[in-house]
């Protein structure tokens, strides 16, 4: 039961919040991922995402609170934020829990697989 009111919970905030965006960014100068929430992924916030230095890679509608819960799982995984809450040094193993708990990492995909003969586990995509 449980199930079917957090699934109405989500359905329910979407519908209200047609705007509201889980997103990935990441910046290669210090390969730091941003997992992030927004209420409207405007172009403003794009911007300072971009005047930071991320590339924002993948997004799709989702809430608040899925946005905490990924946060809380990553951390219980043991990967530990790096500036603040949602920023993290990226990993293969970061990027294949994302990918695998259907977190929107669009063609960071990409840097897993060919990253993937490397021996270290940090993500250097040049």
């Amino acid at each position: 039961m449980e199930s079917v009111i957090a699934v109405t919970e989500r359905y329910q905030y979407l519908e209200e919040h047609r705007q509201a965006r889980v997103f990935t960014a990441y910046r290669e100068m210090d390969h730091t991922l941003r997992i992030g929430f927004a209420e409207e992924l405007n172009r403003e916030q794009r911007q300072l995402l971009d005047d930071r230095g991320f590339v924002l890679f993948g997004e799709r509608e989702g809430t608040q609170r899925e946005h905490r819960l990924l946060l809380m799982t990553v951390e219980e995984i043991g990967f530990s934020s790096t500036y603040g809450a949602g920023y993290f040094t990226a990993s293969k193993q970061l990027l294949g829990h994302l990918r695998n708990l259907g977190w929107p990492i669009g063609e960071l995909q990409t840097l897993i697989n060919r990253s993937s003969g490397s021996k270290d586990s940090s993500i250097h995509p040049c």
